[in-house]
């Protein structure tokens, strides 16, 4: 058997591919050659990561990783009397001696050629260390010399360059990279002759490589032609959208491109086409908020909005809301910007500005299909909200969301844009806020004594007499940062919410003293985010300076 049949077994072995997926890749490898795993990456079977890690196991042969000190700068590096032209040119970087063994990090471990000219010139034994092309990107990029940055401007050039075989390897291997860290969006950024990658993962960023500025313009075009976006424009924004299966997934992505001094940028949304809609009981409310949002979603008619700000999960939690409410007894519309997941069963409906297919004149033409629930994704004007208030008004269910702060400021906001008040209380049902907070890493989590105390000062103990049903022995706990969760102590995000129900005195409310709104949220205790987040934090799902970080 040889090393390729034992890689496919193992992927097998561990429910990373299927027999299929390996029998199509063994025939793409008769017909064009190369390894088996990169045939399986290239096809979106597995990731780098998954083939590494079985070949590290088959050839018993250690990870970059297991060099204890891996080099920051050329200061630092001994290259043996060869040249870093030859190092760079054969794909091979010098860690250094350990055990009497000189570690190379190489491209391709079973390469003898390399491995024996470096023993041969060397006279040193050679262990080869199995390294991701990203890894070994980074450790090459210290041989190289500085050169200055030319703009390619000629588009033919552009093009070619972005369909050549390691600007398509080294695109697709940071979009696994991306999911392999749950990364929520890519940052590829350039400014004063540095060109930079940076993964957004629970929210916050993390530069990932600098993969030189020189080839920043077929990176970019090369995510361009993904995007079937115009590669010569680089002085106007650009959006568009990528589809494709990475690591067995499949991935739908949103890509935005802006004209900056230093050249063009680019962020990349990654949004998993399939299972990333959740149950309304999987998104972490607390037992009283989940008991409210489904008595407001038993509702035939009226309006209920989930506010916050840009990337507060507010989509994923209108879906959620769909998946409870679908049946065949129901008609389901979304009218989107763009369409995040594709669910069976409900006709989704995405906005074309360019061609006059605003939310507004899609809704008008939504109501006339007989729905029984529409989703809007976002109410951004007057028209839009007037609309929805009239099929609020007329016997439909409506969901959508609103970009405020906090949910009593969902009924500022509508007024702002000119809806009348006595509309919005006959209308509206329920308003849900919403925050993501970063969850504390289950791998390094401990208990954290010195929390009580800071809760106290934030009102922890007000909480406690105000809620005394979702009272629960506090357990306040933080990570001590690992690898796990690259040494930030949290490890993904859950939810926390304010809600609202819009009852007979908030009607009233609304009718005759609207300007009193705000006030109402304050004197009838309803629980806002903050107040919700220490609740979760004394459940050791987050920390108190989380909280305090997002909730202000």
């Amino acid at each position: 058997m040889t090393i390729d049949d034992r890689i496919g077994a193992l992927l097998i072995h561990e429910g990373i591919i299927n027999d299929n997926e390996l029998k199509q890749a063994l025939n793409i490898q008769k017909q064009y050659g190369g390894r088996i795993g990169e045939v399986l990456i290239n096809q979106g079977n597995c990731s780098e990561e998954d083939v590494l890690t079985q070949l590290s196991l088959q050839l018993d042969l250690p990870r970059l990783q297991d060099w204890q000190d891996i080099p920051g700068d050329l200061g630092n590096v001994e290259l043996y009397g060869i040249s870093a032209e030859w190092w760079s040119k054969q794909k091979a970087f010098p860690l250094g001696l350990k055990d009497n063994q000189l570690w190379v990090a190489v491209h391709d471990v079973l390469d003898v050629f390399v491995l024996d000219a470096v023993k041969q010139i060397t006279g040193e034994m050679i262990l080869p260390v199995i390294t991701g092309s990203h890894e070994l990107r980074q450790l090459l990029s210290l041989l190289e010399s500085s050169v200055a940055n030319t703009e390619i401007t000629d588009e033919s050039l552009l093009q070619d360059l972005a369909i050549g075989a390691p600007i398509i390897k080294f695109v697709n291997d940071t979009i696994q990279r991306a999911m392999d860290a749950h990364a929520s969006d890519i940052h590829f950024e350039s400014y004063r002759g540095i060109f930079r990658i940076r993964f957004r993962v629970d929210g916050v960023l993390h530069e990932v490589d600098r993969p030189g500025a020189s080839m920043q313009p077929a990176i970019i075009s090369r995510l361009k032609l993904m995007a079937e976006l115009d590669i010569s424009e680089t002085r106007l924004p650009q959006d568009g959208r990528i589809r494709l299966r990475v690591g067995g997934i499949d991935l739908d992505i949103r890509v935005a491109t802006s004209p900056g001094v230093a050249g063009e940028n680019i962020v990349l949304r990654l949004l998993i086409s399939e299972g990333g809609v959740e149950k309304i009981d999987d998104l972490g409310m607390h037992s009283d908020h989940s008991q409210l949002t489904k008595k407001l979603l038993t509702h035939t008619n009226g309006i209920i909005l989930v506010t916050g700000p840009t990337g507060s999960g507010k989509s994923t939690t209108l879906y959620s809301f769909l998946r409870h409410l679908m049946g065949d007894e129901r008609k389901i519309i979304t009218v989107e910007d763009p369409v995040e997941y594709q669910i069976n069963g409900i006709t989704q409906i995405p906005v074309n500005t360019e061609i006059g297919l605003s939310f507004a004149s899609v809704l008008r033409s939504v109501l006339r299909q007989d729905p029984d629930i529409v989703m809007i994704g976002e109410i951004r004007d007057k028209e839009t909200a007037e609309i929805a208030v009239q099929a609020a008004l007329t016997g439909h269910l409506v969901l959508s969301t609103l970009h405020t702060n906090d949910a009593p400021s969902a009924f500022v906001r509508l007024m702002d844009m000119g809806v009348e008040p006595y509309l919005l209380a006959s209308s509206i049902i329920g308003v849900l806020g919403q925050r993501l907070v970063r969850a504390v890493c289950p791998q390094c989590s401990e208990t954290d004594s010195k929390a009580l105390a800071a809760a106290e000062s934030v009102g922890w103990t007000k909480i406690q007499q105000q809620w005394p049903l979702l009272k629960k022995p506090a357990h306040f706990s933080h990570g001590l940062g690992c690898s796990h969760c690259l040494g930030s102590g949290y490890r993904g995000r859950r939810s926390i919410f304010e809600m609202l129900e819009v009852n007979g005195e908030l009607q009233h409310l609304l009718s005759v003293e609207p300007e009193k709104i705000i006030n109402y949220f304050t004197e009838n205790k309803i629980r806002t985010l903050q107040e919700d987040g220490l609740l979760a934090a004394a459940e050791a799902s987050t920390t108190i300076e989380e909280v305090l970080r997002v909730t202000g």
